[in-house]
């Protein structure tokens, strides 16, 4: 098997600060070294500072001239303008969901920064050598026929089904709860979490032993044991690419409720315990009752097995090809 160099240049990647950041973006990376694809991180934390997009700059000209890369694979659209500052390699963006979609407020508006997002999106998938989007909705949204729908992949042997009482003992959390699972910052307006609160208030009055499990900052290998104490995960986002946690609850039978945003509709499809709800406090409210009561898990392992990492993996080594093809 012939071997590709690549230099993955990326704002989400887990540090030390944030063992839990864009671990999904080092879980794909890594199910393509078994395809013969090795590779280099320049990670942009920009959440710490912008001007770490200045630095990112000079440490990938550091690595393309003391190594050889095949391409520079880009995570998210302001690493992608990173990447397209040099002309020796071909880059490939895969872009994440605001990156497009722009940044919302909580009253489904698009901020100020979420239309430069969504500009310079724009203009950077007609600059490079190939585009990955992870939704039919984002492709529509950059009105590029090259562009690749290919979500991200799901971790199956990580995110396994367990006993939820297993799960709560390892954690310490209180077996007789009812947990609502948030794996969000509560003060993302896109997330939703007034929302979600809200819901989570009017359900306890006839569930009085519901709450919300806050889960942040925890390393991927942790995530399984929250996913399966809990019993079910609301999605409420005004926003989404193709969302993650909800993929991953999947993976894990855990009951899922969401509204209609990003590809959330395809990936529940007609899964067994998952259900699709209007964006509003009764719906949702309802819902959680309803689940909470039956007490039963969701089938959705079986719905999600298609987008297993290895999968993906294959996918995306065939965008890289198509690349250096041309």
């Amino acid at each position: 098997m012939t071997s590709l160099r690549v230099l993955v240049v990326t704002n989400l990647w887990p540090n030390e600060a944030d063992p839990g950041y864009g671990s999904f973006v080092k879980a794909q990376m890594e199910s393509l070294r078994p395809l013969g694809v090795d590779f280099d991180v320049v990670f942009i934390d920009g959440r710490q500072s912008k001007w770490n997009y200045y630095r990112g700059l000079g440490e990938m000209r550091r690595r393309l001239k003391s190594q050889r890369y095949d391409l520079i694979h880009a995570h998210f659209g302001l690493s992608g303008w990173v990447a397209r500052l040099q002309g020796r390699v071909p880059v490939v963006v895969s872009f994440m969901g605001d990156d497009v979609l722009g940044r919302f407020t909580r009253e489904g508006g698009v901020t100020l920064y979420g239309r430069f997002l969504q500009a310079a999106g724009f203009i950077l998938a007609r600059l490079v050598a190939g585009v990955i989007v992870k939704s039919p909705e984002m492709k529509g949204k950059l009105r590029l026929g090259s562009a690749h729908v290919i979500p991200n992949g799901v971790d199956l042997a990580l995110f396994q089904p367990m006993d939820p009482e297993v799960a709560r003992r390892k954690l310490g959390l209180n077996l007789p709860k009812k947990f609502v699972l948030f794996p969000y910052n509560p003060a993302e307006p896109r997330k939703r979490y007034d929302l979600i609160k809200a819901a989570v208030e009017l359900a306890a009055v006839e569930i009085p032993e519901l709450e919300i499990l806050h889960v942040r900052g925890v390393p991927a290998e942790r995530m399984p044991l929250y996913m399966n104490a809990a019993d079910v995960f609301v999605l409420a986002s005004q926003a989404e690419g193709s969302p993650n946690a909800l993929k991953e609850a999947m993976a894990v039978n855990l009951p899922v409720i969401t509204v209609a945003v990003g590809d959330a509709v395809d990936l529940i499809g007609a899964s067994e315990g998952c259900y699709l709800v209007y964006r509003d406090v009764d719906s949702i409210a309802e819902k959680i009752v309803e689940v909470c009561r039956g007490g039963r898990r969701s089938r959705g392992r079986d719905w999600i097995a298609d987008l297993s990492m290895e999968k993906v993996a294959k996918e995306i080594l065939g965008v890289y090809r198509t690349v250096l093809r041309r």
